[in-house]
């Protein structure tokens, strides 16, 4: 969701984001609620559910600081928000607490706004806290990735001491709740009613759970692997006005790690380019790109200290730039190259999933 995402700023240290489909939603919302309550109460309204989920994943991300568990960033979007924190809860009770939390903000909101609104007779109030009501209570289904799946992912987490099978629980869970609401948007759909969302919710929840599933496999066979077994320690710096023709003239400087920091006119560090996007450029044309222009900027891509399980990190993963970045508070250390690590989930891969 980093690609055609706008940056709304940063609150409490976190940065926020909406993608471009959020647009679409707001347009269908918004034209409902004013078909309903007019055209201000519904653009009002309309607003407060966005805000009610950026609430609701702000509630995530607090309780995850209170466990030492940071938010890289908070993402909004057409099926509702994420919290993206940089790494994984430290303990079951943290898990479970750490996703209750948001379902617990929609509730509160819901029960408080639903109350001014009996006590205001307000139609617009109403509506805002039956939605967060729905919030709370649609999130707490007990299937990953919702935050019921989280929940019930920590119980069953505490229960056998085993992150991986909890995982697997969840997701068996999630794709079962999955498949049913698709398949009831499906019934919906041949009766003649709007069941298209709930059909895109229920595969969204179906597939993503059997994400997880996945990953709790492949949790499993990288056991043990640190960060540190794979990075390529050093990276190469360059200048906003090296060019690509250059760069690759002075390619041994990119060693093993295959990429280049661009550092920015200020003295910190910017974004990283990997040698493929050098080489990609046609030899005519690379004179003319700088760095500047190729690079990703380091806060779209997957963070990690040397010490964490390379297990942890994967979800972070920016698929389009399937790197890590090694640091050590704000000092790069290195990487972990995109071919390392494709060398090592492919083994863990072949390992989990034998042919």
């Amino acid at each position: 969701m980093t690609t055609g995402s706008l940056n709304l700023g940063r609150y409490l240290g976190i940065p926020v984001r909406a993608h471009w489909s959020m647009a679409l939603i707001a347009v269908l919302f918004g034209s409902s609620f004013a078909v309903d309550l007019g055209v201000i109460p519904g653009i009002v309204v309309t607003f407060a559910i966005f805000v009610s989920i950026l609430l609701h994943e702000f509630g995530h991300a607090l309780v995850a600081r209170r466990y030492g568990v940071n938010t890289e960033s908070i993402d909004l979007w057409a099926l509702g928000g994420v919290a993206r924190l940089d790494r994984e809860s430290p303990s079951p009770k943290a898990d479970g607490l750490i996703a209750a939390a948001g379902p617990l903000t929609s509730l509160v909101l819901g029960l408080t706004t639903f109350g001014l609104a009996i006590a205001f007779n307000s139609n617009a109030l109403a509506w805002i806290g039956v939605l967060n009501l729905f919030l709370a209570v649609f999130n707490m289904l007990p299937g990953a990735p919702l935050d019921g799946g989280r929940v019930l992912r920590a119980f069953r987490w505490a229960r056998t001491g085993n992150k991986y099978r909890a995982m697997r629980d969840a997701g068996n869970a999630g794709r079962v709740l999955g498949w049913s609401m698709a398949a009831l948007g499906l019934v919906l759909m041949f009766n003649g009613q709007p069941g298209i969302f709930v059909l895109a919710t229920g595969v969204f929840i179906a597939m993503n759970a059997r994400a997880e599933i996945m990953a709790s496999f492949m949790g499993e066979q990288l056991a043990g692997v640190k960060v540190r077994d794979l990075t390529w320690f050093g990276v190469a710096q360059a200048g906003t006005d090296m060019d690509a023709d250059s760069m690759i003239y002075q390619r041994q400087r990119l060693g093993d790690a295959g990429a280049v920091a661009v550092l920015g006119d200020d003295g910190r560090l910017d974004g990283l380019v990997l040698e493929d996007q050098l080489w990609a450029i046609p030899t005519e044309r690379r004179a003319m790109v700088m760095l500047t222009q190729l690079m990703t900027p380091f806060r779209t891509l997957a963070k990690a200290s040397p010490d964490e399980d390379l297990a942890s990190v994967l979800p972070r993963l920016n698929p389009l730039r399937p790197v890590v970045t090694v640091w050590s508070g704000d000092e790069l250390l290195g990487i972990v190259p995109p071919k390392r690590l494709k060398e090592r989930l492919t083994l863990a891969h072949n390992q989990a999933f034998p042919h």
